[in-house]
């Protein structure tokens, strides 16, 4: 038994630095025999040491501050998020709402970055007030707004451009966002506000109805989080950053200061 033994403790010493290295896993120790002793051997193994569980809480830390760090990222730097999130690739239709009786713009998806002048009875953030263009015709109100999108937006791009059958004219551009490509859709009807029996809408009844919607293409998640990421309100920001360049009035807000919080 003592050969046996001294023999087990000569290897483990010659095996102990390169244990320390980490290159190799540390020996068993061979089970005494019953001739040795009469005692059963010990089975029970010992809690990992403090050590071992302040690495695991810091490996958990280590991940979870990854993806924070990832979607920080992804709000921060719109070029270099894209590489750490994950998109809806069936992306949302632009155009007119097919659904409609009369000529409109779509409303906005419940889950994407979006505000439009059509997303009526839906969630409040995604609504916006339509504005109205005092211009001669309509020609002069797409020169206007192309010209304003534009320096509001100097990256945008105008995609598409047409006539409705009533009259109405649509436009859409294509401009990087914070979480990737955006587009911004008008449609300026053929027609004004109306007569909505009061007086302040004298000077406005023949100005010409804008309505609009700006949203991101895609809805975009970071892993392993599920729910979409916000882009902090940049939507409803761009509009007004656009209709502070136009200088076009919002409808029901004639009376300076009463609409101060709203688009």
């Amino acid at each position: 038994f003592n050969g046996a033994m001294a023999a087990t403790m000569t290897s483990i010493r010659a095996l102990a630095p390169a244990r320390r290295a980490g290159r190799v896993p540390s020996p068993r120790l061979p089970r005494a025999s019953s001739s040795c002793s009469s005692e059963a051997p010990n089975r029970q193994t010992s809690p990992p040491s403090s050590s071992s569980s302040d690495g695991i809480r810091e490996g958990r830390r280590v991940v979870s501050l990854a993806a924070l760090a990832a979607a920080a990222a992804a709000l921060g730097s719109p070029r270099l998020a894209l590489a750490n999130v994950v998109g809806d690739d069936a992306g949302e239709p632009t155009g007119l709402d097919p659904a409609g009786a009369r000529p409109r713009l779509r409303k906005c998806p419940a889950t994407y970055n979006c505000v439009s002048t059509s997303s009526t009875g839906g969630a409040p953030e995604q609504y916006a007030t339509a504005w109205t263009a005092p211009v001669k015709n309509l020609d002069e109100a797409i020169a206007q707004i192309t010209a304003a999108t534009l320096r509001a937006s100097p990256d945008a791009r105008r995609l598409d451009q047409f006539e409705t059958e009533d009259g109405s004219r649509y436009v859409r551009f294509a401009t990087l966002g914070k979480l990737g490509v955006d587009n911004v859709e008008f449609l300026i009807k053929n027609e004004g506000i109306g007569d909505r029996g009061w007086d302040g809408d004298e000077d406005q009844k023949r100005d010409y109805l804008v309505t609009y919607r700006s949203f991101a293409t895609t809805v975009k998640y970071v892993y392993p989080f599920m729910t979409p990421v916000s882009d902090l309100g940049e939507q409803r920001k761009r509009m007004e950053r656009i209709r502070a360049e136009v200088e076009w009035p919002r409808v029901g807000c004639e009376i300076e200061g009463f609409c101060d919080n709203d688009l």
